[in-house]
């Protein structure tokens, strides 16, 4: 699978996913309460973020045809 995300996009995914990561581990530490789930759905999502920022591939938009990889 080729690179469909540009380098703008997975900073900003990376950036996203840390952030969320941190929330969950708020989550879990007990200084923010909210139920254990919303922790979990928080970390799930940081770390797919995390991953597509990193390999800078999207499933989804490899499967709506979208590129916004520029040529390098």
């Amino acid at each position: 699978m080729q690179r469909n995300v540009g380098r703008v996009d997975a900073a900003a995914r990376i950036v996203l996913g840390v952030s969320l990561l941190s929330a969950a581990g708020l989550v879990i530490a007990g200084v923010v309460t909210t139920p254990i789930v919303s922790a979990v759905g928080l970390a799930l999502a940081a770390i797919v973020l995390i991953v597509e920022g990193a390999t800078r591939r999207c499933l989804l938009y490899g499967l709506l045809g979208i590129d916004r990889c520029p040529v390098d």
